[in-house]
């Protein structure tokens, strides 16, 4: 009886053994979870501040469209003001032709007055009076023309 007391101490022995090495596995274990744990706290923590990250560019995003559309409808205002711009500089130009032509009608009207008066106090030259002058200026032509065809006969006897 005493061996097989034996057996059984030595058995209860190698199974406390057992235990106490399982035990430490056992911690083993639980210290890789706790740092399992920790690994994935901080991947938590990580992807918290990379939700924070992309929220914030999101925002800016969102501001950045909203400055853009702002841009877009500054961009269609100008649009149509300067096509009003450019109707009323047409409607000017169109404007300030029509004075520029009447003031031609006005000056030639305005001259036409002068002549008249002219005629009507006797400062105005009549047809008999163009007449005369047309026939002294031909006279006067065919001297000229006379005095240097003279001068270029002199020039070649030289």
């Amino acid at each position: 009886m005493e061996t097989l007391l034996r057996q059984l101490l030595e058995g209860q022995q190698q199974i406390i053994k057992r235990l106490d090495h399982m035990e430490e596995g056992q911690q083993q274990i639980t210290k890789r979870l706790d740092h399992m744990e920790e690994g994935q706290q901080q991947i938590t923590e990580r992807l918290d501040r990379m939700e924070e990250s992309q929220q914030q560019i999101t925002e800016r995003l969102d501001r950045m469209e909203e400055s853009q559309q702002q841009l877009r409808e500054d961009i269609a205002e100008l649009k149509t003001t300067v096509n009003n711009i450019e109707g009323q500089q047409i409607e000017n130009s169109r404007f300030i032709h029509a004075l520029r032509h009447n003031s031609e009608e006005v000056n030639a009207q305005l001259h036409n007055i002068g002549h008249n008066l002219d005629v009507l106090t006797g400062r105005a030259a009549t047809k008999e009076d163009i007449t005369e002058l047309n026939a002294k200026f031909d006279l006067l032509n065919n001297r000229l023309f006379q005095q240097e065809a003279a001068i270029h006969q002199l020039k070649a006897v030289k």
